[in-house]
């Protein structure tokens, strides 16, 4: 069996953990049990089965942060589906843009952005421009100003 590490870079479908559990009474071990769970990715969110029953997802996790040791049995990742990106606006646009934030008092532009995107952008020359709209927008609707307005 392989010790459970958590997979934070891949999204799975479905992990199946053996789960060691040990119940204790005044430092004496009183019992020990072995279950099985297993949480599945389904549309709704999660769905939790314990030995094969189906269970409430709050109870599966607490049954393994309380083990005493977790094995992870099986992992189904999800395929990864190949993105179709759009084209990005390239250096010159990022440095018209970049302009423009810089003047709308602006100082941090890859945090705004990253802010309005809800993911990191490490450059403004890799944005699409419908993500270049829409962090304009934003920028311009904090000073309460239209895109295109008096301070650009």
């Amino acid at each position: 069996m392989k010790e459970f590490t958590p997979n934070t870079g891949t999204r799975a479908h479905s992990r199946t953990f053996n789960v060691l559990n040990v119940d204790r009474e005044c430092g004496v071990v009183t019992d020990v049990t072995y279950s099985t769970v297993q949480l599945t990715r389904a549309d709704a969110g999660l769905v939790a089965e314990i030995n094969g029953q189906p269970a409430e997802l709050e109870r599966a996790v607490a049954t393994l942060r309380t083990a005493e040791r977790v094995w992870l049995l099986e992992e189904v990742l999800t395929p990864v589906s190949p993105k179709v990106s759009a084209p990005v606006i390239g250096k010159a646009v990022a440095c018209e843009l970049h302009r423009e934030l810089g003047r709308l008092g602006y100082r941090e532009h890859y945090a705004l952005a990253g802010d309005v995107l809800n993911r990191v952008v490490p450059s403004l020359a890799a944005l699409s421009a419908a993500e270049r709209d829409l962090v304009r927008e934003y920028a311009y609707g904090q000073l309460g100003l239209m895109v295109g307005g008096w301070a650009a």
